[in-house]
């Protein structure tokens, strides 16, 4: 018969025993994720789409898409039961290509199966290729936690399958290296604002350009406005706003650009249009969108004025004083000496002296012509006209003074027929025999 200690040792012993072969029990029939996969516990599915959020997981086809498209991977896991945390998709990396989960949360939905209520999260994660080319998007792992049928919390990754897709052109009239993007809508705003009403030098004006888009990426979206200058203005670019979100289903964009231009110089000036281009992927067609540009008008300064035109005012002050310069200086030479007769005819025209401006009229003749009869000169019809209005008494300054400059240009014409002297030292020798 055994001690009462020995008993207990025994009873120790068996306990001990019951329960390793319990818990070899258990983690000989511990569950994993991938057995919940293959007991179709859990499931994954993925696909590629512009917009349907169908699964087509059957696609024999590689589907095809534009450059610059909105391309949707949607990644879906499933279970009979429930998720008891949170799921994690591993970041997508593919050269050429602009990968964004846009939407932070799943989609959750449930869906009856075989009579079985099945807990559904989609994810989307949207991917914008830049270039031409065939593409293959490797195995993705998704770590998910989900309940298992004995109860118990399950966690693990499942993983996707690769994917390829080819990406072209979508218009022969588009290219790589031009700035373009692809949308299936876009709209265009742009606001003008000024300093004050009435603008002078100094005024800023403001110019504010909207660009939202719908299935598209905003650093995809045309940088227009630049930080342009001129001799009338200065652009000063403000910094670049840009937002993408999401909102039940729908991805929008937007880029807000704006640029102060401050006023240097008056006059009137313009602010240039501009021109983008993008690809509406719901109509099929290239679209042109045109930014309007404005005139301006801006009233000088003081300042502004003399700096603008400070050529021509030094210039202008240049010759006023050369003129006046020359202007005293024959006015003091003239008080000493004898005037001009030309002075002194013009002078008697505007004193209205006739008879004094008819006599010097005459002296110009004889000196110029040696002759003393205006008639007896030329046969010239507009000589005699004149010559016959000033003979007949006729008191017009404007007659008298081209009566004068007929006088002038025929004694010029007799200087031109008077052949110089080629000898005139052997005519010197002539007159001395």
């Amino acid at each position: 018969m055994l001690k009462p200690w020995t008993k207990s040792l025994v009873h120790f012993f068996l306990r001990l025993v019951v329960v390793f072969a319990c818990v070899g029990s258990n983690l000989s029939y511990a569950v994993t994720i991938s057995d919940l996969q293959r007991s179709n516990d859990v499931e994954i599915k993925y696909w590629l789409a512009d917009s349907d959020t169908t699964a087509d997981t059957g696609q024999k086809q590689v589907p095809s898409f534009s450059v610059n498209q909105q391309v949707i991977l949607y990644i879906e896991v499933a279970t009979p039961r429930w998720f008891t945390g949170g799921t994690r998709i591993e970041a997508v990396e593919i050269p050429n290509v602009i990968a964004k989960q846009r939407n932070q949360l799943a989609t959750n939905y449930t869906e009856r199966k075989g009579g079985v209520t099945w807990s559904r999260q989609r994810w989307e994660i949207t991917l914008y290729p830049v270039t031409s080319g065939t593409y293959s998007i490797p195995p993705l792992a998704v770590n998910v936690q989900v309940s298992a049928p004995d109860g118990s919390n399950v966690s693990g990754t499942l993983y996707t399958k690769p994917m390829t897709f080819s990406v072209n052109l979508p218009s022969g009239l588009l290219s790589e290296q031009t700035p373009w993007f692809t949308a299936s809508n876009v709209e265009v705003k742009q606001e003008w604002k000024q300093s004050s009403d009435e603008l002078k030098v100094g005024d800023a004006i403001t110019r504010k350009v909207t660009i939202q888009a719908q299935d598209s990426l905003s650093v995809l979206l045309p940088n227009l406005l630049s930080s342009e200058s001129s001799a009338y203005f200065q652009g000063y670019p403000q910094p670049h706003r840009l937002d993408d979100s999401q909102t039940r289903g729908d991805y929008q964009s937007s880029r807000i650009e704006e640029t102060v231009y401050v006023i240097q110089q008056g006059g009137d000036f313009s602010l240039p249009e501009y021109q983008f281009q993008w690809w509406n992927a719901k109509a099929n067609q290239l679209e042109t969108v045109t930014v309007e540009g404005k005139n301006f008008h801006a009233r000088h300064t003081l300042a502004s004025f003399v700096k603008a035109h400070l050529r021509i005012l030094l210039t202008a002050v240049v010759v006023v004083a050369a003129a006046l310069t020359v202007f005293f200086a024959g006015r003091r030479f003239y008080r000493t000496q004898p005037k001009p007769p030309w002075l002194l005819f013009l002078l008697d025209l505007k004193k209205g002296q006739w008879s004094s401006a008819r006599g010097q009229l005459y002296r110009h003749l004889r000196l110029s012509t040696d002759k003393l009869e205006m008639n007896k000169v030329t046969n010239d019809s507009n000589w005699l006209k004149t010559s016959s209005q000033i003979q007949t008494g006729e008191e017009n300054a404007n007659l008298f003074k081209k009566m004068w400059r007929l006088i002038s240009r025929h004694q010029r014409s007799l200087d031109k027929l008077t052949l110089p002297k080629a000898l005139p030292k052997l005519e010197k020798v002539h007159k001395e025999q």
